[in-house]
């Protein structure tokens, strides 16, 4: 307490620049509690202390915090003014993020205080912060709970996550978010097209066509989603699970269709649901992390997975897009098996380890479960050896892989759960 009394004492000027310092909204509010002056210190600027700390906290996953905050859940159902938002919406996001890779380190955060947010919208922003830091948590809280289990406890497989792997894996949400709002499952009629495929995968302007959402996005940022993506499905199917087994003992409801598709798109569903229904929550949380993934039952496939998933990070969709809307370019840099270059370190702007060592350097534009169709590749069979390769894709991609640092992948290619996972598995067919 004499520390903190000490600080009074100081000009304000320097006091200001400790505020300007704290790396997370957590510290600050942490800090601003600690004694009355600190309080009134930050109210005389606290749009600008507000914004600079959540600056600091978000580093380079800014723009897409920024982007979120102002693309609303659609309306599929509305044909004629949907396309159009969407693909003026996916301008905005490109036009939003860095047009060059910023170097990744504490001394190259944003520092433009030009355009502040006023308090009603760093309010909002805050609260979006605040449900990514959640499943940011509990995502990092299963998996290395996960990697515990396999046997990497006491390794850099299980170590406390760096502040590059938490940056991408707060983008990855940030992402998913992004994406589901766009393809917005709870109010799409039950058809889709080529319109559908063109405004969010088209990544060519041959004939004229329009960039589509994903545009924005590298092959491997779109890996790193479908990360997130795998995670709150396989979720909110465990959540379905358990809540049904507490509503047979009579300690509970069940999750009905509706109720799942809203889990499913939105984050703040999602978590309102974990907080109020903690027992159901950690069951679910528990069966990730022991990988206990798959619910044995058509009818919840059908009704829930079926009915409410984000189809364009589908294989199916992926095989599409590549057939009605292909480019010549990307397309021939892919089959002839060009190197998109080596990691050149854990910076969450450029490639990441897990990706680039799963593929050898190799080009890919596909990503998820669509890694086991890459058309240049030797035909998938239905051989043991097959389904052997398409076992240990689904591994990499329910463990994140492209969302770790170097340190951490190569403890867990030691590990004998990951023993397949080799540089340049993907790749190699059997």
């Amino acid at each position: 307490m004499q520390d903190i009394l000490h600080l009074g004492a100081l000009p304000p000027e320097l006091f200001d620049k400790i505020f300007l310092e704290l790396d997370t909204i957590r510290d600050l509010a942490n800090f601003i509690h600690t004694a009355h002056f600190v309080y009134r210190r930050f109210r005389t600027q606290r749009r600008t202390i507000l914004f600079r700390v959540f600056q600091n906290e978000l580093g380079p996953v800014l723009y897409d915090a920024g982007f979120l905050s102002v693309f609303a859940y659609s309306d599929p159902a509305d044909y004629e003014r949907y396309y159009d938002w969407i693909y003026f919406m996916a301008g905005v996001y490109r036009d939003m993020l860095p047009q060059n890779v910023l170097l990744y380190g504490k001394d190259q955060r944003v520092r433009d205080n030009s355009g502040t947010p006023t308090m009603e919208e760093l309010t909002e922003l805050c609260r979006t912060l605040g449900l990514i830091n959640f499943m940011t948590d509990t995502y990092i809280t299963t998996q290395l709970g996960s990697f515990n289990l396999a046997g990497g406890e006491g390794t850099p497989a299980t170590g406390p996550p760096s502040r590059p792997e938490r940056h991408r894996i707060m983008r990855a949400f940030y992402r998913r978010q992004i994406v589901s709002n766009a393809w917005a499952s709870t109010r799409r009629p039950a058809h889709w097209d080529n319109t559908d495929s063109n405004a969010f995968s088209n990544m060519s302007t041959e004939e004229g066509r329009r960039l589509g959402l994903f545009a924005a996005f590298a092959p491997w940022e779109m890996q790193q989603i479908d990360h997130a993506n795998w995670f709150i499905m396989r979720l909110c199917c465990l959540l379905v699970h358990h809540a049904g087994e507490a509503a047979e003992a009579g300690g509970g409801r069940k999750i009905l269709p509706t109720q799942f598709g809203n889990l499913h798109a939105h984050l703040g569903h999602l978590i309102e649901y974990l907080r109020a229904h903690r027992g159901v929550a950690e069951a679910a949380i528990g069966d990730l992390q022991s990988r206990k993934l798959l619910i044995q039952d058509e009818g919840v496939e059908e009704e829930f997975m079926d009915r409410y998933e984000v189809l364009p990070l589908s294989s199916y969709w992926q095989n599409h897009r590549a057939q009605e809307f292909p480019d010549p370019g990307l397309d021939r840099d892919e089959q002839e098996g060009l190197l998109m270059g080596y990691f050149v370190g854990d910076n969450p702007d450029q490639v990441p380890f897990g990706w680039s060592d799963a593929l050898r350097g190799h080009y890919v534009r596909w990503y998820g479960a669509a890694l086991c169709d890459i058309p240049w590749l030797p035909l998938w069979g239905s051989s043991e050896k097959d389904w052997a390769h398409a076992s240990s894709i689904e591994l990499w991609r329910i463990s994140g892989f492209t969302l770790w640092d170097q340190k951490r992948v190569e403890a867990l290619k030691k590990l004998s759960r990951f023993e397949a996972l080799q540089t340049g598995f993907v790749i190699d067919r059997p």
